[in-house]
């Protein structure tokens, strides 16, 4: 059969994403370390090493390889997503100057380190002198060293279904760190290579692709509002993404980088981007999958062998400088404590861009480009590996990931259960009696799905300043605390809409001011069946601040109604 290699590959990813994730959610790692161990294991790599027959053959990888660059192409759609002008406003300068000090101590790191082991090793590049080699070398290293994997972290995100101030800032700056790191490398690739000359390919190279994604961006844009099927939407973003990939390669662009264009254009220029993502939702998550298996697969374990002492020190240089530099960004942007000490963790995992830019590099440039290259993917191996896991441990700790989403990966559904609940659907199915009760979600609590990390206003926070955090946000009632970080109250956003037409009484309100006179909370023990009675008492009300039963004024979480509902959707489904 003329396509057997490639149904052969595709059984083993699919049916080996499912065995991997599985028993990654067993061990309460995420998943998507499931899936490339998978792929590890399967790939031509694992194969040789142990003398096992390959699973997925390098000419199925080779040619499976439009599917991952499609994937990643939408995930740096997605990504791109983030740098909506409104989201970006609410930050202002402070997500540049995080940003900025987050990769500058990256690349220092990195530079530096790769600098002074050259140095020692005296490994010499033909036509180079030693200084000039680990000057070159350094330079690179360093600014590829900035870039962040966007796939493995947009996954953990959605599996742990993260939300929160964290999160939102975690994907901004992958997205600002793959930015910034493309087009510096791409500007250092010129300069150290090719020299000041021909300079219309430097500005093909760093203009060209963010051309071609905004007018992909603006077109795509203007057809969505033509649309009238849900349906369309699916078929015209995968459509676009198709043809800016397609362009940008024929023309030897980065197609990450006009896929990101594409993602930022359209956010910020289609009334309807928010169909559109909510569309591409439906359906990418096996593509997403089928690209982590496929990444596994690609690992190459032997340079791990090879990458020596350089290698050794990229992966500490850059993990300390990830660390380090987030919590100098984040002071410098004055983001709070939970930014500073989680963050750095969420943006260790790195893969796709990084490789893309070192395989460039070792075709523009063979002598150099290849050690840069064996370094890089060396690095990769640890960094796919142990990204995810990262990734996850600073979302939970930042408290944006809801308890529930944890217990639900520590118990997945053993071998007897499921043949049970076979059983009971296939007598169901023919009209015998089932005898098999479901267990109440009602009896779970609040504190399982309740969202740790909350976005509070200050009691002294004046009106024009409130209306500016609350314009951004999706909650409709806003916690306050006082210069303690006592809680004290809510705000009701239609106490705030009161008043938008009264401009001189606005001047003079501050937030306590606005606090409404019933205080509903939680306590974290409550069962959601005394929070959904709550809710239906209180229609109005789709938010409830969750307190410390014996100190009223420690703000431990919020809980929404939408939480509440999708626990139950869950449980009942599972059941």
């Amino acid at each position: 059969m003329l396509y057997l290699h490639l149904f052969t590959a595709l059984a083993v990813i699919l049916f080996g994403a499912l065995v991997g994730g599985r028993l990654a959610a067993k061990l309460r790692l995420p998943r998507v370390t499931g899936y490339l161990l998978a792929g590890l294991f399967a790939g031509p790599s694992f194969a040789g090493i142990s003398g096992l027959p390959e699973l997925i053959s390098s000419d199925a990888l080779g040619e499976l390889a439009v599917v991952s660059n499609l994937a990643l192409a939408i995930i740096m759609v997605n990504i791109g997503g983030q740098f909506r002008t409104d989201l970006l406003r609410r930050y202002r300068r402070r997500i540049v100057l995080f940003s900025l000090g987050e990769n500058a101590t990256t690349f220092f790191a990195v530079a530096l380190g790769t600098l002074l082991v050259n140095q020692l090793l005296q490994v010499t590049v033909p036509g180079l002198t030693l200084g000039q080699t680990s000057l070159f070398l350094a330079l690179l290293l360093g600014l590829i060293a900035m870039a962040t994997a966007p796939a493995a972290t947009l996954m953990v995100i959605r599996e742990y279904e993260a939300s929160g101030p964290v999160t939102n800032t975690l994907l901004t700056l992958v997205g600002m760190n793959n930015l910034a790191s493309v087009i510096l490398f791409v500007a250092a690739e010129h300069l150290l290579i090719h020299g000041t000359g021909d300079w219309l390919l430097l500005v093909a190279r760093l203009f060209g692709p963010i051309a071609i994604g905004g007018i992909f961006g603006f077109v795509l844009s203007v057809w969505t509002q033509r649309l009238e099927l849900r349906s369309e939407y699916k078929i015209l973003l995968l459509g676009g993404v198709a043809t800016c990939v397609a362009v940008s390669e024929a023309l030897r662009l980065d197609s990450l980088l006009a896929s990101l264009v594409l993602g930022i254009t359209l956010a910020n220029s289609s009334p309807r981007w928010h169909r559109l993502l909510e569309s591409l939702r439906q359906i990418d998550y096996p593509l997403y999958v089928v690209f982590f298996v496929l990444a596994g697969a690609n690992l190459h374990l032997e340079t791990l062998g090879h990458i020596g002492l350089l290698g050794l020190v990229y992966v500490l240089a850059r993990s300390g400088g990830k660390v380090a530099g987030a919590w100098i960004g984040a002071r410098l942007g004055r983001f709070g404590p939970r930014e500073r000490r989680w963050i750095g963790m969420t943006l260790l995992a790195q893969a796709g861009v990084a490789i893309g830019l070192a395989n460039g590099l070792a075709e523009s440039w063979p002598q150099g480009g290849q050690l840069v290259q064996t370094v890089v993917l060396g690095a990769v191996v640890i960094f796919e590996i142990f990204g995810p896991l990262a990734v996850r441990h600073g979302l939970v700790h930042s408290g944006e990931v809801p308890l529930l989403s944890l217990l639900q990966k520590q118990a997945p559904q053993g071998t007897l259960e499921g043949l049970h609940s076979v059983v009971h659907h296939f007598r169901a199915s023919l009209g015998l009696p089932a005898g098999h009760q479901v267990s109440d979600p009602g009896d779970i609590l609040v504190r399982h799905i309740m969202r740790q990390n909350v976005e509070t206003i200050h009691n002294d926070t004046g009106y024009h300043e409130l209306l500016r955090l609350v314009a951004h946000s999706s909650y409709d009632r806003f916690p306050v605390v006082d210069g303690e970080n006592r809680f004290i109250g809510m705000i009701a956003y239609t106490e705030i809409r009161n008043l938008l037409f009264e401009p001189d009484l606005a001047r003079l309100v501050v937030a306590s001011d606005l606090i409404t006179g019933v205080r509903l909370t939680v306590a974290p023990d409550q069962s959601l069946r005394e929070v959904l009675d709550l809710f239906h008492r209180h229609r109005d009300v789709s938010y409830f601040p969750v307190v410390d039963p014996d100190e009223p004024d420690r703000l431990l979480g919020i809980l929404s109604q939408n939480d509440v509902l999708a626990a139950f959707r869950r449980l009942a489904e599972d059941a």
